[in-house]
């Protein structure tokens, strides 16, 4: 199977993170290995894992690269003096064993989206953003920012969604 991508876009506090719990544990428990990768919009340094240990000083000391294994479990820290570019965090995650790739943020990214629309000024998104199939709504929206070629529902039908989303990443568009 080949890796398939999904992406959770929508401003600060519209439902991302919790969504992109709910689609692991959807795909989790259909035999899907999920991998995760989330944008950290704020700015600002990532706040260490291994703060003070010996991998972080082998940082503070100059590596660019670091990391620690213990047993089936890797964690790793890479600087890059520019900001990373999507895809290649996407050509990263191809080297782990996982059947999709559930990408939290990185709105401009030309990868198949989910847009969660929670307040009126969020409508923007929708014409501003790329490769949307799915939009889940906290609102109702105007028909004029509906489109035939993506899915809408609201908040309330997670069921609904998660099926649809589900499907659809098995190929099946149908609902």
């Amino acid at each position: 199977m080949t890796q398939q991508m999904i992406q959770v876009a929508g401003f600060s506090n519209s439902g991302k993170t919790t969504l992109v719990e709910k689609l692991v544990i959807c795909f989790t428990k259909e035999n899907f290995k999920v991998g995760t990768l989330k944008h950290h919009g704020h700015g600002g340094e990532l706040i260490s894992l291994d703060y003070g240990k010996d991998s972080w000083k082998h940082r503070k000391a100059g590596a660019v690269v670091s990391g620690a294994v213990s047993k089936g479990e890797l964690q790793l820290n890479v600087l890059n003096e520019q900001s990373w570019e999507p895809t290649e965090l996407v050509d990263l995650y191809k080297n782990f064993p996982i059947d999709v790739l559930v990408i939290e943020g990185f709105k401009a990214s030309p990868f198949p989206k989910i847009v969660l629309i929670k307040q009126a000024d969020d409508l923007i998104l929708l014409s501003k953003l790329e490769n949307i199939f799915c939009v889940i709504s906290w609102i109702t929206l105007p028909k004029e920012v509906q489109s035939d070629s993506i899915r809408y529902y609201r908040i309330e039908e997670e069921e609904k969604y998660l099926q649809f989303i589900l499907q659809k990443l098995k190929g099946q568009d149908n609902e």
